[in-house]
């Protein structure tokens, strides 16, 4: 995530939620009802309301997280701010009593410069403790400064590297992904939820100091401080939960704002806001949303204006109520003069920090509960990781599917069923058949991206779920459909094939070769050096066909001995498209080869053509053999060669 997505997060996502409900005048004209994202930032949004002894309650589990995140991301750095705030709390409670010293002795009885002279010892502690605490602060801010962005790169890290070695088919699911977003959304959370636990430990230890000298001055003073303080801190608590509340209602209208502000800046839609005077359209609505979000901020203000009189109102008339108090003890002399302007400074300390106290926890446990999510993926993700060990595979002279059956989460038909076939080492073996059919997960699970959940797949005679899967790759180059197109250069493009081995330029020559690439690559002006992501200066695009040849060449850097070819011409042009297939056995090299495709011409030349329908095997043999049967197979290569028919008769 960049940072000026986390920023507009932090303002408009993290404490937001959908609206319940939006019907009949309330519908938006351009939106309607709709408009809601299942997104992780939302996971939590009943949890933003809770009480806040309930957020106490659980804060100590998630400061037990932080402190296990940070512990690993600098130790050195986490026990510096940690002492840091716990040695400023000391220093700050002695300087208040050193505070009293210096006023008993300006206040004592006798000349002015005695009492002056008097009060040194006691103002030099003062100063002394007050640098101690500017210091120690300045030590715990570099210090945290550190360990911040330590802390966000180590969860990212962890989060990413067990993200990648999930399952394939437990990574596909909706319900991994919204725990993984969530995740995210955490991890880019880490620091702030730091920075909030930091100013906890530090208003507390305020706080402690204030309400303990107090305390030692006379047990009478320590009710007052919370007498002033609550006040203000249920002020700045409802003040929170108000906003957040409001978040939680107003993020429609927020994500309807910001998406028409994206389609009036983006380069998809630019033709028709041009043409079509879109712009001015968008723009008016877009302005009426501002509008509405204006004066929902305005309605917030004039309550939290409300709420902090209330609060001040309170919290003055406690201010009052102690001062009246002070000055019973002082006409009884139960505290001399000293000890009531200490006091007064404590209190004052105290006071301040509370809203400080408040503010902190309740950012720290809603910002926590996705910190919370990044423990919970982290842990999810190790349960359904791709095993590591088992029989590390060699070059497979066969593999074999016996029985074979897989069916999809959260669906009832198998997706392959009773699957049998045998692949021998160096064939060309094609799959065919309509959409649906089976094809590419039947490839899925000969390879090991997916486990059977009945029969088996072997590779010479050792079955896939007792194989080392991770060594198992490594026999296996694929160009899937959906082939990845990479914002890098060229030759990162296609190196990052097999991108353990060094990306000579002969090596990335013959890939482009085999690929036929290689007039394409020559027509770039920076060749291999260039950037193929137009979103950035000086990046360029390519054509969807010119695409399909950088897939393809890094299938053939990858130099594996099973390599998976799903619709490798789907974007070439006819020209290409016949060149690639015609040389498929050329272009093979003695590998294995797992061809699917739509277009039968493509797979005339493979050993053995495998028919599917339903997710099972209906024909198998030979192009001439499948021919001569007048099954399936034969049905759609007539189909095929007479609309091919048709589309040269109407050139």
């Amino acid at each position: 995530m960049t940072s000026v997505v986390a920023a507009a997060d932090r303002l408009n996502q993290g404490t937001a939620r959908e609206a319940a409900t939006e019907t009949g005048a309330n519908a938006d004209p351009l939106y309607g009802t709709g408009f809601a994202y299942k997104m992780g930032w939302n996971r939590h949004d009943g949890a933003r309301t809770i009480g806040f002894t309930k957020i106490v309650r659980r804060l100590p589990s998630l400061v037990a997280l932080c402190a296990r995140l940070s512990w690993r991301a600098d130790r050195s750095a986490l026990i510096i701010v940690v002492g840091c705030e716990l040695i400023s709390g000391a220093a700050t409670a002695f300087g208040l009593f050193a505070t009293s010293g210096v006023l008993r002795a300006l206040l004592a009885e006798g000349p002015t410069p005695a009492r002056v002279k008097a009060a040194i010892p006691a103002m030099i502690l003062v100063g002394v403790f007050g640098s101690t605490v500017a210091i120690l602060a300045a030590a715990g801010h570099a210090a945290s400064g550190r360990l911040k962005p330590r802390v966000q790169r180590v969860a990212f890290a962890e989060l990413l590297a067990k993200a990648v070695r999930v399952e394939l088919l437990q990574f596909r699911q909706a319900d991994y992904h919204d725990l993984l977003d969530a995740a995210q959304y955490g991890a880019g959370w880490a620091e702030f939820v730091i920075e909030e636990l930091v100013d906890v430990v530090s208003a507390t230890m305020s706080l402690i100091a204030a309400a303990g000298v107090l305390t030692v001055l006379h047990p009478a003073l320590f009710p007052l401080l919370p007498l002033i303080a609550l006040p203000r801190g249920w002020a700045a608590y409802r003040s929170i939960q108000r906003r957040n509340t409001s978040r939680l209602a107003w993020i429609p209208k927020t994500r309807r704002q910001r998406s028409l502000a994206d389609l009036l800046a983006a380069t998809g839609p630019a033709e028709e806001v041009r043409v079509h005077d879109a712009g001015r359209f968008l723009l008016g609505h877009y302005e009426r949303l501002a509008a509405d979000s204006e004066a929902e901020q305005a309605r917030l203000a004039r309550a939290e204006a409300r709420t902090n009189l209330i609060g001040a109102a309170l919290s003055g008339i406690a201010t009052a109520a102690t001062y009246a108090l002070l000055g019973l003890l002082l006409m009884h002399g139960i505290v001399p003069l000293a000890t009531a302007g200490t006091a007064v400074l404590a209190i004052r300390t105290g006071t301040s920090q509370l809203s400080v106290l408040i503010s902190s926890v309740n950012n720290a446990f809603e910002y926590g509960l996705y910190v919370q999510d990044l423990d919970d993926a982290c842990r999810t993700s190790a349960t359904i990781a791709i095993p590591v060990g088992g029989t590390t595979p060699t070059s497979p002279q066969r593999i074999r599917a016996e029985n074979l059956t897989f069916t999809y989460p959260n669906t009832d038909a198998p997706a392959l069923d009773g699957v049998d076939l045998d692949i021998e080492s160096g064939q060309v073996v094609a799959l065919v058949g309509h959409n649906g059919s089976g094809k590419t997960t039947l490839a899925h699970v000969l390879t090991g991206l997916y486990l059977p959940d009945a029969g088996r797949v072997t590779w010479d005679g050792v079955p896939t779920t007792e194989l080392d899967r991770d060594a198992l790759f490594e026999h296996v180059a694929m160009h899937s459909q959906t082939f990845e197109r990479w914002p890098f250069l060229l030759r990162a493009n296609v190196a990052i094939g097999r991108h353990s081995a060094e990306a000579t330029p002969t090596a990335l020559a013959s890939a482009a070769e085999l690929a036929g690439a290689t007039d394409m690559i020559a027509k770039l002006a920076d060749g291999w050096d260039t950037l193929l992501a137009p979103e950035h200066l000086g990046g360029v695009d390519l054509s969807g066909g010119q695409w399909q040849k950088v897939g393809l060449a890094r299938s053939f850097f990858r130099d594996a001995p099973i390599l998976v070819l799903d619709e490798p011409t789907a974007a070439l042009d006819p020209r290409a498209e016949v060149e690639v297939f015609e040389r498929v056995r050329e272009l093979a090299g003695g590998r294995t080869v797992l061809l699917i495709s739509h277009r039968l011409y493509s797979v005339k030349s493979a050993d053995r053509i495998f028919v599917m329908q339903d997710g099972r095997i209906r024909e198998s043999g030979t192009h001439d053999q499948l021919m001569a049967a007048g099954g399936e197979y034969a049905e759609l290569w007539h189909l095929q060669a007479s609309q091919y028919a048709a589309d040269e008769a109407s050139q």
